[in-house]
């Protein structure tokens, strides 16, 4: 297998080196400085230079996520400073997101928009149930805030805030690699005066890769693969000062693990998203800007697997098999309204109204589980009143902001913030946030950022009952975030750097609350994390980029409750991690880029070792509307696991739970653009 491989990777390098070269390339078209003064909106609602966001901001062109090879959300993780993914190959409810040294599943402590719209559903609060498989194929931009934003963005803004930015276009796309992978996607917009129609459809499906010495709390299988298809659809019709958007994604996975079990042929997990935004958005030149939207969104994920063996306990009849069918619908409409007073200020204010519920919250089984356990003989989903798993309850969120940008001198800005949501089922909550910017020059820049957020338990926390996955707590208090940093950047045409440090304090964390007999959530641990960020980009030549980060925890403290255990965020989280990217264009035919991401230790895992894992692309433009691309990821083939929030079962007499990555993975694409 991996001799074939190999053979591959070689092979499609030598078809592309052979090819005679057309086209251009625009990655390095613009210069370090003038990348810095690209305008943003996601860190203040309003547009705004790079370099002068009151945040920690990250910001990523079409061109750029290209050129990295990053093809889906999980994937763009890994070149955020500060941002680690533990997320493994299946989408199982123990992978986590670490973000600045904060452990979370679900990846609830991050805000993910598409478009300006909430990805994060109310049952989980995150992402995790729903897609972060999200293809970026179609991708304009993305922007990300690294730090607390909840003063704009309310729950889920904690550790940050990523907007995926799509551009709907006429092309064609056609792509196949590794473990029998086939994708389709493919595009058209017209334009009829005012009036312009868009659709963008994605298809992939593959095979998985075949992971040996795998743990099976069962003992009847060494191996098991991971395989997934997706698809996803967006709709797009705007008119005047009208957008209206429609996003469809789908992610089934087979096999792999499913409750922390093995049991290929069986497990299963299926998930939809459906998201609707119509907005109107109206300017008067550049004094005010008015934005108002109405959204809707509905989230499903149905799964199965075996829990327990034919012959265990009671289950003689058959496999126990178990699953779960749950539904998120979501009703938002927000208003935001800028202006700016005089020349040096800038007053945003905004309001917004938000209805959520679970309406569907049920388990599936072969067995009654409510009753006798008597044997259905075939996998019947419990739907009557008295078998829901989540109540459904009604969440109603008011919430209002405001925002003043001033431009004191020529060397001093400052934003200030505040923002109050008002809940129905958990307590209020109020987020300010404060940043001065001082700029002796216009290389060298200094920002102090103090900034509040907080995670409302989410509809899972408070109302699960008995789910087989949490067992709620309508007291459950939010989970609050106090963060102070200090950013120190530096600009000119070939070099960038910058450094921010931070100091985060977290109240309130949610866990697993055990009481003699009875275990349920509570708020039971706080953490303080100190770390550094280091990033920089350097032009080395016109046509060559060195780039990349690391992130450091000089300190990371869980302190737990007494009598209570949870996993502390320093088991789970590498002291050190990084990327480092190589960005090459030799002509204006050709660009290729080479990755490295790497970490220190994680002590939950059973060998504790760092790793380092490289990734390439190779682009080549055939002419100016046809592209050839390249990607080879895990480029060594390296053997490597990621860690699960709560070990799964022991092994060699000790607790195991990691994850087993796939091996090397190669995809050859070709794009033509109308």
């Amino acid at each position: 297998m991996i001799k074939t491989r190999v053979v591959y990777f070689v092979s499609a390098i030598g078809v592309l080196t052979m090819m005679p070269c057309r086209g251009q390339d625009e990655l390095f078209t613009l210069t370090l400085e003038e990348l810095q003064n690209v305008p943003i909106s996601v860190a203040t609602k309003t547009d705004i230079q790079l370099k002068y966001a009151p945040s920690t901001v990250s910001y990523f062109s079409a061109q750029q996520i290209k050129l990295l090879g990053i093809e889906t959300l999980s994937e763009l993780f890994a070149h955020i400073p500060g941002f680690y993914s533990m997320y493994n190959s299946v989408d199982g409810n123990q992978s986590y997101l670490i973000a600045r040294g904060h452990p979370q599943k679900y990846a609830n402590t991050l805000l993910v928009l598409m478009n300006g719209q909430r990805l994060n559903e109310d049952y989980t609060g995150g992402i995790n149930y729903i897609d972060r498989f999200v293809s970026l194929h179609n991708v304009e931009k993305v922007e990300v805030i690294r730090g607390p934003s909840s003063t704009l963005y309310g729950s889920n803004a904690f550790h940050g805030v990523i907007n995926i930015i799509t551009k709907v276009d006429n092309y064609l796309a056609l792509s196949v690699g590794s473990f029998a992978k086939k994708e389709f996607n493919g595009g058209i917009v017209r334009q009829f005066d005012d009036l312009k129609l868009g659709m963008d459809v994605h298809w992939y499906e593959d095979n998985g890769d075949t992971l040996d010495n795998v743990f099976d709390r069962f003992a009847l299988q060494e191996s098991t693969n991971d395989e997934h298809a997706s698809k996803q659809l967006e709709l797009l019709a705007s008119y005047k000062g009208f957008t209206f958007r429609n996003h469809y994604f789908n992610s089934t996975r087979n096999n792999h693990y499913l409750f922390r079990r093995l049991r290929d042929g069986t497990n299963k997990v299926d998930t939809k998203h459906w998201l609707s935004r119509l907005e109107y958005e109206a300017r008067g030149q550049d004094v005010w800007n008015l934005n108002v939207g109405v959204e809707y969104s509905k989230a499903k994920r149905k799964s199965l697997s075996a829990l327990e063996l034919k012959g265990t306990g009671p289950f003689e009849q058959g496999d126990f098999l178990f699953g779960e069918n749950f539904t998120h619908d979501s009703y938002r409409v927000n208003a935001d309204y800028s202006v700016q007073i005089a020349d040096s200020h800038r007053l945003s204010v905004g309001t917004e109204v938000v209805h959520s519920q679970v309406p569907g919250g049920y388990l599936r089984s072969n067995y009654d589980i409510f009753g006798e356990l008597d044997f259905f003989g075939e996998v019947i989903e419990l739907t009557q009143p008295n078998q829901r798993i989540v109540q459904d309850k009604k969440r109603k969120i008011r919430m209002v902001y405001g925002q003043l940008e001033s431009n004191w001198s020529e060397h001093w800005r400052s934003t200030f913030g505040l923002r109050r949501d008002g809940y129905n089922d958990v307590d209020d909550k109020t987020n300010p946030r404060m940043t001065v910017i001082y700029t002796p020059s216009q290389t060298h820049i200094f920002k102090l950022i103090y900034g509040e957020a907080y995670r409302v338990p989410s509809l899972g926390d408070l109302y699960d009952e008995e789910s087989g996955l949490t067992v709620g707590n309508s007291q459950l208090k939010p989970t609050t975030l106090e963060s102070l940093e200090i950013v120190y950047q530096y600009v000119n045409q070939v070099f960038t750097f910058s450094t921010s440090f931070y100091r985060n304090n977290i109240s309130d964390l949610i866990d697993f609350r055990v009481e003699e007999d009875n275990v349920f959530l509570g708020n039971i641990a706080d953490n303080k994390t100190e770390g550094l960020e280091l990033e920089w980009r350097a032009r080395l030549f016109p046509n060559f980029e060195l780039k990349g980060f690391i992130t450091h925890l000089f300190n990371n403290k869980t302190t737990i409750e007494q009598g209570q255990t949870t996993s502390p965020s320093d088991k789970l989280v590498p002291k050190t991690y990084a990327m480092t990217s190589l960005l090459y264009s030799p002509s204006q035919y050709w660009s290729m880029s080479l990755s490295m991401s790497s970490r220190s230790s994680v002590d939950t895992l059973t060998d504790k070792d760092s790793n380092k894992i490289l990734s390439g692309t190779v682009n080549y433009q055939m002419s100016s509307n046809s592209t050839l691309t390249l990607n080879v990821n895990n480029l060594l083939d390296k053997t490597y696991s990621t860690a699960s929030i709560i070990p799964f079962g022991e092994k060699a007499g000790k607790p195991f739970g990691e994850y087993r990555a796939r091996g090397r993975d190669i995809k050859l694409s070709y794009r033509y653009q109308f």
